[in-house]
């Protein structure tokens, strides 16, 4: 079966307001595309979310984003998250760098 994958470009929309509410000092934060990936001839299609990787010098946190930019996915906690505790999250993970 053949697949087409078409990426997504990272919301700058999202990029600008994280980074207007983060202090971002002592971290690296990278955003990657998300993609959609369609099998050819049937009507199925996969969204790969948006990721976030956020690091400083003793962690890593992995965020992923839907559509829904105002909830977070973090898959190593299983949780759903505000933008605002991701917010939250960041700055903490900054003080401790």
């Amino acid at each position: 079966m053949k697949t087409t994958i078409k990426e997504l470009i990272f919301p700058s929309e999202f990029k600008t307001k994280l980074k207007m509410k983060v202090s971002t000092k002592n971290l690296d934060i990278e955003f990657l595309p998300g993609h959609v990936i369609s099998f050819n001839n049937t009507n199925l299609s996969v969204n790969e979310p948006y990721r976030i990787i956020v690091k400083n010098k003793y962690n890593t946190l992995l965020a992923l984003l839907y559509d829904n930019f105002d909830k977070i996915y973090l898959p190593y906690q299983n949780i759903i998250i505000s933008l605002t505790k991701f917010v939250n999250i960041i700055n903490d993970m900054n003080k401790l760098a």
